[in-house]
């Protein structure tokens, strides 16, 4: 736990996790480099100070979302997940507000460099990807998701798996409807409409051919791997540990992760 709280303390100062709904990060460019686009670049700048707000109130969600998952006490989960859900549907607001429309396409026309450019298509993206769901399902998906995750804590150890497939069926089919929305947006096929979210540009043909690759060798290396442990002794640490040492040994680790 005292590794979690540290690691986490650490993300957050870096704002290393992506924004909750962003497939990845947009960045607004420093004041340094803003004022080189100043009073020529208007449509650009007001785009970009949209999404920093909305980076922002996302780095609000991711807090209370780690909170809930790790922290939250079992009877508060519903509440949270009620509160989750409505910002959810705030920062849904927030990317399919009406005048953006406008501002894309001003921006477009704007002296932008290349880092601006770039930027201006990741808002493009997000903004069209909001554009295609409708408020109601991003705010059911949330709350199923958070909902199945709760369950899933009492449901795993007591192996209630009939009552995890009942939460999951309905994680599942809002996905589905999510993907419906999204290919008929896109003109791509379902599957890859989803995928584009996380990895834009790829497809599921490529997908296919990564994991056909895999399945020539990898079952063999898992077999290989498990004889080997089945004749291995495990050593089981034995606590308590005193929180200083996790402390120390939750550093040294995020030190070889690369946080400073």
């Amino acid at each position: 736990l005292e590794f979690r709280r540290v690691l986490f303390r650490s993300i957050l100062h870096h704002d290393r996790s992506a924004a909750m709904g962003l497939s990845r990060p947009v960045h607004a460019l420093n004041a340094a480099a803003a004022s080189t686009y100043a009073m020529t670049t208007d449509a650009y700048d007001a785009l970009s100070r949209h999404w920093t707000r909305l980076h922002r109130f996302a780095h609000l969600y991711s807090m209370a979302s780690w909170d809930r998952a790790a922290m939250m006490p079992p009877k508060g989960s519903e509440a949270r997940a009620l509160a989750l859900a409505e910002m959810e549907a705030l920062l849904h607001r927030m990317r399919t507000d009406p005048g953006l429309a406008a501002l894309l396409a001003r921006a477009d026309d704007e002296p932008l460099d290349g880092a601006a450019r770039s930027n201006l298509r990741e808002i493009r993206r997000d903004w069209k990807s909001a554009n295609a769901l409708p408020p109601a399902l991003v705010q059911a998906k949330s709350l199923a998701a958070s909902r199945c995750e709760h369950a899933w804590r009492e449901q795993r150890p007591a192996g209630d798996w009939a009552g995890f497939v009942t939460n999951l069926r309905e994680v599942v089919r809002l996905a589905r409807e999510e993907a419906k929305y999204l290919a008929d947006s896109s003109g791509m096929p379902v599957y890859d409409a989803l995928l584009d979210q996380f990895e834009p540009g790829m497809t599921s043909v490529e997908v296919a051919a990564v994991f056909g690759d895999l399945q020539t060798w990898l079952p063999g290396l898992v077999r290989a791997v498990r004889n080997k442990q089945a004749s291995e002794s495990v050593i089981e640490p034995v606590g308590p540990f005193a929180k200083a040492a996790q402390r120390a040994l939750s550093l040294e680790v995020m030190a070889l992760l690369g946080f400073d």
